[in-house]
């Protein structure tokens, strides 16, 4: 349930969602923080089984600065994977080890409320861009001691169904919760020109990573969604991989943190992408 401790928003993707060892050093993770006291909402990327389908059906596959391009046959694709197979198979690791559980998508309730991404707006198809968040039945879910495991969609103004990044759901989620975002990687930590880890960045300092290209691909979402949630009333950002994230937060000197100025108060509001972001 939700007490004093700050709740965890945390986005889980690649190895974590697959069978084996990692997904089960999730699971255990997940049961150590909410049996400490800890309310957690995972939020589940995808990516990787979702190119693996579409390349059966004979789809192919495109990204733009860490976006997935989705046309009309591509969102049935993301659809069938994130909010099917990956969804239901983190609800039942989690159910199995003994963390009550509930799966959802972003369209549930209207969590996530989106507009069309992309410069201009529609260019990268079926995507869309968080713009607010319906946190009132989360809260419930949490309070009732149940861990909410999210599939990144959402609902643009039209009604219509979006693919979402989850690295930027997750932040837009964090935001509403005023949470502490915790955004698995498979890289241990953000890194600067020189290959060198990074454990503690500004919002400044983020957004200079991506305009001068040292930032790239899937860390470029990462980034943006530290940056938007800060300001929009997260607690904390954290960027890692699995080894640094123990039950009680991360470790030591591991991963990156990104963190407020202290002379900024959140906006409140999930703010425009950073320059050179989609």
């Amino acid at each position: 349930m939700i007490g004093p401790t700050p709740p965890w928003v945390l986005k889980v993707g690649g190895r974590e969602l697959e069978p084996g060892p990692a997904l089960a050093r999730l699971v255990e993770l997940v049961r150590g923080a909410v049996r400490g006291g800890r309310a957690v909402v995972v939020v589940h990327g995808g990516g990787v089984e979702v190119s693996r389908r579409a390349a059966e059906l004979g789809l192919a596959t495109e990204q733009r600065d860490g976006l997935r391009v989705t046309s009309t046959e591509m969102l049935e694709v993301v659809v069938e994977v994130l909010a099917g197979r990956v969804n239901n198979r983190l609800v039942a690791a989690l159910e199995e080890g003994g963390v009550p559980s509930i799966g959802v998508s972003g369209v549930s309730g209207r969590l996530l409320s989106v507009v069309p991404s992309g410069d201009p707006p529609d260019s990268l198809g079926w995507v869309g861009d968080p713009a607010a968040v319906d946190a009132r039945w989360l809260r419930r879910t949490l309070s009732d001691g149940f861990t909410p495991v999210v599939a990144p969609l959402g609902l643009d103004p039209s009604g219509h169904l979006r693919n979402v990044n989850a690295d930027l759901a997750a932040g837009a989620i964090a935001s509403a919760l005023g949470a502490d975002l915790l955004l698995l990687t498979d890289v241990p930590s953000v890194r600067d020109a020189e290959g060198r880890s990074l454990t503690a960045l500004s919002p400044s300092e983020a957004q200079r990573l991506i305009g001068r290209g040292v930032a790239h691909g899937g860390m470029i979402p990462k980034l943006d969604a530290a940056v938007r949630s800060l300001s929009a009333g997260a607690r904390s950002v954290w960027i890692g991989d699995l080894d640094g994230l123990g039950p009680t937060g991360p470790t030591e000197g591991a991963g990156t943190r990104i963190h407020r100025p202290p002379s900024q108060a959140p906006s409140g509001s999930l703010a425009s992408p950073l320059p050179g972001a989609l």
